[in-house]
């Protein structure tokens, strides 16, 4: 099983303002703490370049909170696990959250800690902890900054990125498509945070996106959608692969790793392949699914492959940073005033450090595959209205469709222009049954 810290955070609003009321006041004051917890992290790292008025609202909301986790001792209960497991997510991701994502995030946890503050004051007397009406006031006061600047889809993105769940021992074949997409997702991350990911770990990443997006298309075509667009975002992951090759960092795979990003990109691929099947499955049943049930599992994934497309811009312009990449001096883009040492080693064919600008080719392909699948990923939240994902309907949270932007016609004609780019390149219809790691 997996989850999202958007699902968590959704979930304890739920519980919050469920009636009956089954929460003890104990119970909302743990998650009161963790709700506090996540946001003094937030307001740490910062909202805003400096001082400002959203930065001195969410220390304040951070510490209301905080100070209402300390009325009661914590006794344990599901509000408070929830709180502390999506406080834990949120401390984990910090390192690679900008200031988009942090707000993001803090309008989010804002929202919950009203909610959790709402539940309290049902369970006092009228008069009793007024830390809890401070907890409202300062949580309204960042909703209506949302209102006035709510995140970009870019930046929540954070939100909806896939933490698989304990669960029992499954074999190969029973792992879902989410469980694999999860896993693929948490060994970008672990190899990054060690600056440990590879080359070999980057293309194997970039094919599993090309092919999540071609199998994405075939079960579009089985509920009679449009697959254009879908196969072109895999036209340009396929690019993003093919313009890598010009580089490579000296280092070998490793053989039998297990948790790594090549196997993770391989079991994603075949979970795909096991949940949407061979061109002869089509409007057949798998199993026990239909081909609109097929269908709708794989759209799950598209509103994951924004994150997925995250980890790799990263890569990318860490590279550019660090000069780990190698590559023949010739096969660099020219430079306006080229030095005399690479003069030399373009005459005599050497590999030299790639960096800065010696990426740009690599960052942009992999930038433009990055904008179709944010734009796919848009347009299938506008098209099913609270999206695919297991969100139940909320009669009293606001409807935040985040923005991307520009729009889906200036992402399609940069598809085109992904189309020019690809020289020699044939379109397949059909995707390739294993990730190859390029």
């Amino acid at each position: 099983m997996v989850t999202t810290l958007r699902q968590m955070l959704d979930d304890l609003a739920d519980r919050a303002g469920s009636r009956p009321v089954a929460a003890t006041i104990e119970d909302v004051s743990g998650a009161l703490a963790h709700l506090g917890r996540a946001l003094s992290g937030l307001a740490e790292d910062g909202l805003t370049p400096g001082d400002s008025h959203r930065q001195r609202n969410v220390t304040g909301l951070a510490a209301a909170c905080t100070t209402s986790g300390r009325l009661w001792p914590h006794s344990g209960g599901p509000l408070t696990d929830l709180a502390g497991a999506a406080a834990d997510l949120i401390g984990r991701d910090r390192s690679v959250m900008g200031r988009s994502h942090r707000w993001a995030v803090t309008v989010e946890v804002a929202e919950v800690a009203d909610h959790s503050a709402r539940l309290g004051r049902r369970l006092l007397p009228e008069a009793a902890a007024p830390e809890l009406d401070v907890v409202r006031h300062s949580a309204a006061t960042i909703e209506r900054d949302a209102q006035a600047d709510p995140p970009t889809a870019v930046a929540s993105v954070v939100l909806d990125r896939l933490v698989p769940l304990p669960g029992p021992p499954s074999g190969e074949a029973e792992v879902t498509v989410l469980d694999a997409a999860a896993g693929l997702l948490g060994a970008l991350d672990r190899a990054q945070r060690a600056d440990d990911l590879t080359l070999r770990d980057f293309r194997a990443a970039v094919a599993a996106a090309e092919l999540t997006s071609r199998y994405a298309a075939v079960a579009a075509g089985m509920t009679g959608r449009d697959a254009g667009p879908l196969l072109v975002a895999g036209l340009a992951w396929q690019l993003a692969g093919r313009a890598s090759m010009v580089f490579h960092d000296g280092r070998r795979g490793v053989p039998g790793d297990g948790g790594g990003v090549v196997a993770s990109s391989q079991a994603l691929v075949r979970a795909l392949r096991n949940e949407v099947g061979a061109p002869a499955d089509i409007g057949e049943q798998h199993g026990q699914k239909t081909p609109a049930d097929v269908a709708a599992t794989v759209r799950q994934i598209l509103r994951y492959m924004p994150v997925l497309a995250d980890r790799l811009t990263m890569a990318v312009d860490h590279w550019s940073r660090t000069g780990q990449l190698l590559a023949n001096a010739r096969d660099l883009p020219r430079m306006e005033a080229m030095p005399q040492d690479r003069i030399e080693a373009v005459i005599a064919g050497r590999h030299v450090r790639a960096s800065g600008a010696d990426l740009d080719r690599l960052r942009k392909v992999v930038g433009r595959a990055a904008d179709l699948s944010t734009g796919l990923a848009e347009a299938l939240y506008r098209s099913s209205g609270t999206g695919e994902v297991a969100q139940r309907p909320r009669v009293e949270r606001r409807d935040r469709g985040a923005k991307v932007p520009g729009d889906a016609e200036r992402l399609l004609s940069r598809a085109h222009a992904v189309d020019r780019d690809s020289t020699g390149t044939r379109l397949l219809h059909w995707p390739r049954q294993t990730p190859p790691a390029r």
